[in-house]
């Protein structure tokens, strides 16, 4: 952001903020604590994801999302402030979820789980929840080691974006089965209205940043 935005949104004149952020001076705990709720809260983080998420073809790219290492960073900070600290296993789906998942694990100092849509040869065990794909048709099953997730685990499922909350719903019924807890639901950003009616029950529980309509 430019210094005239970090301004109207600090309601701080601009050389004051150019000298925290160079160092030149140091805040105060109280007003460094206040500087980072402002910056870290919803509607500051929701209007920095709109600049990288990117239309086409009437779908949701937020590959610019996943490349900037500093936004992934602010995302992190956002899950543990809203739905930390008590998390034991951070919980997500391969490919795109497992950076997101890994900086927010980091945060946690928990374990980090990764569901696979593929039986993971290595594993000496692994749970099993299956769920169906509507485009295309199919059944999806994913595949999590016995490792992951233990009984009495408090785990927080993990997100790049949400769409039909299907991939969620499923999760969290073998977080049930595994007799672990589940903490939340965390992602970015969220597509259409479907998600919200099949994460119903949780609903208390989903912390969604930006939320998109198509």
């Amino acid at each position: 952001m430019k210094y005239r935005e970090l301004s109207e949104i600090l309601n701080l004149p601009p050389p004051a903020i150019w000298r925290y952020i160079t160092f030149k001076i140091v805040p105060n705990y109280e007003r460094a604590e206040n500087l980072v709720k402002v910056l870290t809260s919803r509607e500051v983080v929701s209007e920095l994801l709109k600049r990288y998420v990117r239309f086409k073809e009437g779908a949701v790219d937020v590959q610019e999302v996943l490349s900037n290492v500093v936004l992934m960073k602010i995302l992190a900070y956002v899950a543990y402030r809203y739905l930390g600290p008590e998390v034991d296993t951070v919980l997500t789906v391969e490919l795109d979820g497992v950076p997101l998942a890994t900086l927010v694990s980091e945060l946690f100092r928990s374990k980090l789980a990764v569901a696979r849509k593929g039986i993971p040869i290595t594993s000496e065990g692994f749970y099993e929840v299956e769920y169906m794909s509507r485009d295309p048709p199919s059944i999806i099953r994913l595949y999590i080691p016995y490792t992951g997730i233990r009984k009495g685990d408090r785990v927080l499922i993990v997100d790049d974006i949400v769409r039909s909350g299907k991939t969620s719903a499923a999760l969290v019924k073998l977080i049930k089965s595994v007799g672990a807890t589940l903490v939340g639901i965390f992602s970015p950003i969220a597509v259409g209205a479907e998600w919200a009616k099949t994460l119903g029950e949780y609903l208390d529980r989903i912390f969604i940043i930006l939320k998109l309509e198509l």
